[in-house]
């Protein structure tokens, strides 16, 4: 029996190395998760950054609890293990390719910043994983398309430019069910960074209101960043 895309379970994955997870990371998330419907988003700390091999400052079992913390009671968000358990370097395909063998009916979509994306053509394997997954660009108010597109290569350019920009939930299932392969999804823009909190720590000062109280309170117990 084929299954319909439409009532398919709809996965969202935002990877990253949430080093710490912040509340800007679980805002965008939670609103991607409300205007696209989706029954599940899995947060994905990196074990390994392919790209930046020495960037993560907290190790991969301690980025994962914060983002256990961060989510805990909120069903809309889930801290997924599978990079932090897989060690070495975190390859994005790798991780889909894993999840859509344990659930191959599942509607997959990757969910990826401005940064990411423009940074996409030097991914493992870019192409086939862009023919495996439904792309969602999370465009930050006050960030024009073109503005992003601007620093893309031409052929991703051509890919996103016609992407449904959905700022609602309305929008997200209409674009659904017309069974677009990227969407661009408008989220808050929240001027909060990894490296703006760990900087925050290091010097002392407060990052409350910038991470859940409960990832403040890890942070400090553990003496992370300082």
């Amino acid at each position: 029996m084929r299954t319909d895309s439409i009532t398919r379970r709809k996965v969202g994955i935002l990877g990253g190395t949430f080093d710490p997870v912040h509340n800007g990371h679980l805002i965008a998330a939670a609103c991607v998760h409300e205007f696209l419907g989706l029954d599940r988003l899995l947060m994905i700390p990196c074990a390994i950054p392919p790209h930046k091999p020495n960037r993560a400052v907290a190790s991969p079992r301690e980025r994962l609890e914060m983002l256990e913390i961060a989510t805990a009671g909120d069903p809309r968000l889930e801290a997924s293990d599978i990079e932090a358990k897989r060690g070495g370097a975190s390859y994005t395909i790798d991780t889909l390719r894993c999840l859509k063998s344990r659930e191959p009916e599942d509607r997959f979509f990757l969910i990826l910043g401005n940064d990411a994306f423009a940074e996409i053509a030097t991914w493992k394997e870019y192409e086939a994983l862009l023919q495996e997954v439904e792309l969602v660009l999370m465009l930050r108010a006050g960030y024009a398309r073109d503005e992003v597109l601007a620093r893309m290569p031409a052929g991703l350019t051509r890919m996103i430019a016609d992407a449904p920009c959905i700022e609602g939930p309305d929008g997200g299932q209409a674009a659904l069910e017309r069974g677009k392969k990227y969407y661009a999804v408008q989220v808050p823009q929240i001027g909060i960074s990894g490296s703006m909190v760990r900087a925050l720590v290091k010097e002392r000062r407060s990052i409350r209101y910038l991470v859940p109280d409960a990832v403040m309170k890890y942070i400090d117990e553990r003496g992370l960043y300082q």
